[in-house]
């Protein structure tokens, strides 16, 4: 479809909400067979269990597959301040740094998160952050206040265009990706309201199903030029690629 796409949002180990399970080989021959050339993953301990664990399954499987791109994780319950984690997380190699508020139990307003995240935006390091439903993009961002990092909202659907379109045109420094505008007109919609500069594709595989995330872009009616863009070309830019 694209040379060179990169998905940024993706997960490999067990899933049991999903009812999943893909191995670190498994993930590689997906994103092969629909023809991604790259992909952002970590190991889904560092969602689930410990995330010092989870990053070092992240680093080692990511060292011995190259299309692998290491992301990193933090659960802010567990974190008590300094720049300890992000200075790690440059000396490491990790690109892109991801955030789990639902699936771990706490909240947006969340005086470790914000913390962390000062930290990680003085650092320069790209952050993607999940929401939960109309309302916690705005709750999200409310708590930053005063911190413009770049960050990457994961799980926007339908119902959450408008109030993504309304933040990023406060905050240029906000991305969408892609994992959840499935419904038609979805991503069209979001580009012609902020531009194809501030989306960035991502399938949310393996939860979601990969064929079902490249369709909706693939039938989105965009221009060529949009497509490499959103396919590959503003992740690239994000991460430094």
């Amino acid at each position: 479809m694209i040379d060179n796409a990169l998905d940024i949002n993706t997960l490999f180990g067990p899933l049991p909400n999903a009812s999943v399970d893909l191995s670190v080989d498994d993930l590689q021959e997906l994103m092969r067979r629909h023809g991604i050339a790259a992909c952002c993953t970590l190991s889904t301990i560092g969602m689930l269990l410990d995330h010092n664990t989870g990053n070092a399954a992240t680093l080692a499987a990511c060292r011995e597959m190259p299309a692998l791109i290491p992301t990193a994780t933090v659960n802010p319950i567990a974190y008590f301040g300094g720049e300890g984690p992000a200075m790690q997380f440059v000396e490491d190699g990790f690109r892109l740094v991801r955030f789990f508020p639902a699936s771990q139990g706490w909240p947006y307003a969340f005086a470790p998160f914000r913390t962390l995240m000062g930290t990680l935006a003085s650092r320069g390091i790209p952050i993607l952050i999940h929401l939960n439903g109309p309302g916690s993009a705005t709750l999200l961002m409310d708590s930053l206040t005063g911190i413009e990092g770049r960050i990457v909202l994961a799980d926007v659907d339908d119902r959450q265009i408008a109030e993504a379109v309304a933040l990023m045109r406060l905050h240029p420094n906000l991305f969408v990706e892609t994992s959840g505008l499935s419904a038609a007109g979805a991503v069209k919609l979001l580009v012609a309201a902020v531009g194809s500069e501030r989306v960035i594709f991502g399938s949310g595989a393996p939860a979601r199903p990969l064929g079902g995330a490249l369709a909706a872009i693939r039938h989105s009616g965009l221009s060529d030029a949009d497509l490499a863009r959103i396919m590959g070309g503003n992740a690239r830019s994000l991460l430094g690629l």
